[in-house]
């Protein structure tokens, strides 16, 4: 699939997943009406009012409806520590295991919250805890093999480093590196052994964020990230990997971000772009997205490819000045 569709196809995966559940929630709530069981009626349309917000939500994030970046604000989640994260991970699979329980209790789609509920478990505590565990923010090793391939200079400070792979010898086509400097978020692409693409987003100039569970299970993220010129960047995380967490990569994104916005040289910085008489400037002096360039890296050594496996690749020729999905 190409990656200009690619997360636009899993929010819509996930509005139908929603609307199906809307309907049998619905369903349950209407039959637990006409057999006056009043505890049915409630679960039903107890788990009806999230599914429709959440629907609301995706429409919004389609339509590029993103709320305002405040520094500080929102995301509670992610500006946790990562302890804090695994204990409010095991307080939901407890939430998760007393659902189970209590639609075994009242007899209500039993074989599915079971199967549900137990696989739900599982991901937390074998997948998404263990590689929030074993994350790293950033070690010399990696740096020196990021400079070496050309993706950040020696000038650069790394805060923060994820990658859609485990190590550097299994590297495929599609996969993604994404990076958090003093004061750009990178996103690069690998296309081949020795191409890739990157493209870079300045923290200063960012003004909306969004952030939705991705993948399987919920593995994965999509970032979506918004400009003052209506620019949107969307930002796919497989979350495939137990070394890079999405979740604590997403901490100390929201951390340098923070320290960009609240910074008093780039506020005087910013006011002063404002000052300008930017209709004389024409549209490319006010693009906030660096355009995606194409760059040459060191040759990678990659796995064996079967031919009719899927490739993902970045056409820099679709970008125009407002979205790019990645």
């Amino acid at each position: 699939m190409d990656p200009q569709d690619e997360v636009v196809h899993e929010i819509r995966k996930k509005m139908r997943t929603l609307w199906n559940s809307i309907i049998f929630f619905g369903l349950i709530a209407i039959l637990g009406i006409f057999l006056k069981k009043i505890i049915i009626t409630f679960l039903g349309l107890l788990l009806v009012v999230p599914c429709i917000w959440a629907l609301s939500k995706f429409k919004k994030t389609l339509q590029n409806e993103m709320a305002d970046y405040q520094p500080g604000k929102g995301f509670g989640f992610f500006r946790k520590t990562g302890e804090q994260k695994i204990k409010y991970i095991t307080y939901a699979q407890f939430g998760i295991a007393g659902l189970v329980v209590l639609c075994l209790f009242l007899n209500i789609a039993t074989l599915q919250a079971i199967v549900t509920g137990i696989i739900g478990i599982l991901v937390f505590q074998y997948m998404i805890k263990k590689r929030i565990t074993l994350h790293t923010k950033i070690d010399d090793a990696s740096l020196f093999e990021l400079e070496e391939l050309g993706f950040i200079s020696s000038k650069d400070i790394v805060k923060a480093l994820y990658k859609d792979f485990e190590s550097w010898s299994n590297v495929k086509p599609g996969n993604k590196i994404f990076l958090v400097k003093q004061d750009a978020l990178v996103c690069v692409i690998i296309q081949d052994k020795q191409e890739a693409i990157r493209v870079e987003c300045r923290l200063r100039d960012i003004k909306k964020l969004g952030l939705l569970g991705s993948g399987k299970e919920g593995e994965g993220l999509l970032l979506l990230i918004g400009t003052a010129q209506n620019e949107v960047v969307r930002l796919k995380m497989e979350g495939s990997s137990f070394q890079d967490s999405p979740e604590q990569f997403m901490t100390h994104f929201l951390q340098a971000l923070d320290e960009a916005l609240l910074s008093k040289a780039v506020t005087m910085e910013r006011d002063s772009r404002h000052s300008r008489h930017i209709d004389q400037m024409g549209p490319a002096a006010t693009r906030m997205l660096e355009m995606p360039q194409q760059i040459t890296i060191r040759e990678l050594d990659f796995e064996r490819i079967h031919e009719g496996e899927n490739r993902h690749q970045v056409q820099s020729n679709k970008y125009n000045g407002r979205h790019i999905d990645l």
